[in-house]
């Protein structure tokens, strides 16, 4: 079987107000296969979708982007939604509000294949407070964004994290879910052994409400990618074999200075 080598290499500093993510795969001397990237939230009503082709190990660009493409969208409220192409493999739909409790299908049309996708949007779950934590690691001292909220009873909750600190783009943090602790009082620690937060740094943390789905394909990638390198593709929960993740989330940003916070940790 062929090695396959996922990499997220990098987040655009609009990343989720845009709903832009790239993901560049290495694919060592194996067939080109379509790689879907669909991050849509309710964060802004401008949604995009990316749409590229693996390329063969050792050559000078990580994908190429796949221009001709037919992206649609369609909700259980009986929405549809076509993405127009502009550049870069991506796919623009604007206007596009999505709303909690809905599903949504994405229907993909590319290189005469066709590829399908549905979630639903959950809810957003209110944080109660944010702050910043102290954990000592061996002999270094180390500070951590922590939101503190009431996790609905009865009910399978997934959260995600993403976080730039200062000019710094977004990038992917962290995953949780509910399984042990429905309808408890919950503190999540956003950790990136990356950040190694200071005092006046300015942190910026997306936090998403998501589908099984999309928590699955981050959290597999979160479990084999701790250093930073992925030896594996996570799970991708769009057909016929294209690799990437299709999501629509509930959303909120959080922007707050390290300083305060990290003086009550003390």
């Amino acid at each position: 079987m062929k090695k396959q080598l996922l990499i997220i290499c990098s987040l655009l500093a609009s990343l989720f107000t845009s709903c832009e993510k790239v993901i560049d795969l290495d694919l060592e001397n194996s067939e080109a296969r379509i790689v879907i990237e669909g991050n849509l939230n309710d964060l802004d009503v401008d949604q995009l979708i990316r749409i590229t082709k693996t390329v063969a190990f050792g050559t000078d660009r990580k994908s190429e982007p796949v221009p001709d493409a037919s992206v649609m969208v369609r909700s259980s409220a009986n929405e549809e939604m076509n993405f127009v192409y502009e550049s870069d493999g991506y796919y623009r739909a604007q206007n596009f509000q999505v709303r909690p409790g809905l599903k949504y299908s994405l229907e993909v049309i590319a290189e005469g294949e066709y590829y399908r996708s549905s979630v639903s949007m959950p809810p957003y779950v209110a944080i109660d407070s944010l702050g910043v934590t102290k954990e000592k690691i061996f002999t270094e001292e180390r500070y951590y964004p922590t939101f503190k909220f009431y996790d609905p009873a009865q009910i399978d909750n997934y959260y995600l994290y993403e976080i730039a600190v200062n000019n710094s783009p977004m990038r992917f943090a962290s995953t949780y879910n509910d399984k042990f602790n429905d309808g408890k009082y919950i503190t999540h620690e956003i950790s990136d052994r990356n950040i190694d937060l200071e005092l006046d740094d300015e942190v910026r943390v997306i936090r998403y409400c998501v589908d099984a789905s999309v928590y699955k394909f981050w959290n597999e990638f979160q479990a084999a990618n701790p250093g930073g390198a992925a030896p594996g593709n996570p799970s991708s929960n769009i057909s016929n074999g294209a690799l990437g993740y299709f999501s629509v989330a509930s959303s909120e940003t959080y922007l707050f200075k390290t300083q305060e916070y990290m003086e009550k940790a003390e």
